[in-house]
């Protein structure tokens, strides 16, 4: 929830953030979300403190775009909270990401981010992900523009 206002909220927390972050980032929307089979999560931990999380849907699919050549797993979310971001984790997080995508033989790891949140986009251009256009993440009522982007995985 924190890493969410701290994206989205840039010009303060609206009502439609702060409805989104209680239902989407609730303890029981996490439970169902850890009990689905097609998705996995890899967890950065200090202590009993989670510091960031990728979540992965593992089930191929295409991205949201007019290509439909590109089918692979989807990096639902990647964050890292604050005080920890430029420290590597990230990129440790989507590494893992990568070797799940990897080992479940698929070939292509995708993920849409924020269209205003450009320190993320840099990041995963960054580190090779390709833009392929744009797809719409709607809540509360607002849409907002978001940015596919995808990878292929090399494999061995």
């Amino acid at each position: 929830m924190q890493v969410f206002l701290d994206t989205y909220a840039t010009e303060g927390v609206r009502p439609d953030l702060a409805r989104e972050a209680l239902s989407e980032y609730s303890p029981e929307r996490f439970e169902r979300r850890l009990r689905d089979e097609d998705r996995s999560f890899i967890l950065a931990e200090v202590g009993a403190g989670l510091l960031g999380f990728a979540e992965i849907r593992t089930k191929p699919s295409a991205p949201p775009t007019q290509d439909d050549r590109h089918t692979g797993l989807e990096l639902v979310r990647l964050y890292v909270q604050p005080s920890a971001q430029r420290a590597g984790l990230g990129r440790r997080l989507l590494r893992e990401a990568e070797l799940m995508c990897k080992g479940s033989g698929s070939d292509t790891l995708w993920l849409t981010a924020w269209s205003g949140n450009a320190r993320a986009l840099a990041f995963y251009k960054a580190l090779g992900y390709v833009d392929l256009g744009t797809s719409t993440y709607t809540f509360q009522g607002k849409s907002y523009e978001n940015r596919v982007m995808l990878r292929e995985i090399e494999r061995p």
